[in-house]
């Protein structure tokens, strides 16, 4: 508390008593007081009541309330209060100031007291967070409960396990176990069969590799990526590479090409020079089209040659084929499309082989 304090005119005071006797002049009582003006002064004479309790209130600035027994007692001196001096997470207890449970100093400084690095009452299969002033309590992971009292969860039974559909699961201390079946391989979560590529299959999961081209294809097949015009051949298998979903492509069909690295990405205005290393040689072009219109595609042999173009949508079925003239004839075909895919698939269908060359056309 502040108080504002105030100057006092300098006050002299003499008193004389005298007490009553049993003579006939009785002595009279008789103040003197004088006074010396140093400042400003009051009519009014400080006033003083002493009340039934024997609690004595008055005008000046120092004061005192309660009972000395009592520990709520709060002694101002001077307009200066203990209890101000108390720091963050501490309590005045009397003119003390303590800190509060969960804190630990002098009191006037407090920090707090961390109960997760000690002794606290969390369960062994809990996670002890420390909290200003406590802490929490928070079950493991493969647990339940209220972080002081934990217990298993079966997550078989409950069906919280991630196992594959041809696996088992086993319930285990704070988890599980998935165990592939007969006839399935994999880590439990992924279990898959023994299906070989172009084998039928209904479910990726009887596919060795896990995935399976149901519908019109209907073979386990392998991933693959259309920045390689013939990627399915650099891995050993057949087709063109389709998609399949959202950004996952697959090998679809039985389509086989050469064995030589004459297959190549194309798009409009390019235009590039191929070999065909036997009389039945195949090159496959992948052509991106980023704008939609119509495109001419053309190919022109030696000489000595006959070439024909087979055309593929960007699912692998075929739309179209240009073979409309003889040994060394150029042989094209217009393809109206949207942006996106499709393939040409130049064939050597001439008596010798030789080289050939090939290009995109914007019309």
């Amino acid at each position: 508390m502040n108080f504002a304090s105030r100057p006092l005119s300098s006050l002299s005071l003499v008193l004389a008593l005298a007490a009553c006797g049993d003579g006939e002049n009785p002595l009279t009582a008789t103040t003197t007081a004088t006074a010396t003006d140093t400042g400003p002064t009051s009519d009014t004479a400080p006033q003083t009541t002493t009340g039934d309790d024997g609690t004595t209130t008055g005008d000046d600035d120092d004061t005192t309330t309660g009972t000395p027994d009592d520990p709520t007692t709060t002694t101002t001196t001077m307009g200066v209060d203990p209890c101000d001096a108390c720091g963050d997470g501490a309590s005045c207890r009397g003119d003390t100031c303590v800190c509060d449970e969960g804190f630990e100093g002098d009191g006037q400084t407090c920090t707090d007291l961390d109960e997760c690095a000690g002794k606290n009452d969390c369960a062994v299969d809990a996670t002890c967070n420390n909290t200003p002033g406590g802490y929490d309590c928070a079950c493991n992971d493969g647990y339940k409960g209220n972080g002081f009292t934990c217990s298993d969860i079966d997550e078989c039974t409950e069906d919280r396990d991630m196992c594959s559909p041809n696996a088992a699961c086993a319930n285990q201390d704070g988890g599980y176990k998935c165990t592939c079946n007969d006839g399935f391989t994999g880590d439990g979560f992924t279990c898959n069969g023994s299906k070989q590529f172009g084998e039928s299959c209904v479910a990726g999961e009887e596919c060795a590799t896990g995935l399976c081209l149901a519908g019109e294809f209907d073979m386990c097949t392998v991933t693959c990526t259309q920045e390689v015009a013939n990627d399915c051949g650099a891995q050993g298998v057949t087709g063109l590479c389709v998609e399949v979903g959202n950004a996952q492509y697959a090998c679809a069909g039985d389509l086989t090409f050469g064995a030589d690295k004459d297959d190549v990405v194309l798009q409009a205005g390019d235009k590039v020079a191929r070999v065909f290393q036997t009389k039945t040689d195949a090159d496959v072009f992948l052509v991106n089209i980023v704008i939609a219109g119509d495109y001419a595609v053309y190919a022109t042999p030696d000489p000595d040659d006959d070439i024909q173009l087979d055309f593929y949508q960007a699912d692998a079925s075929e739309f179209g084929t240009a073979n409309m003239f003889g040994i060394g004839q150029v042989e094209s075909a217009v393809v109206t499309t949207q942006p996106g895919v499709f393939f040409v698939v130049a064939r050597n269908i001439g008596a010798s082989n030789g080289g050939y060359s090939i290009e995109v056309v914007k019309q």
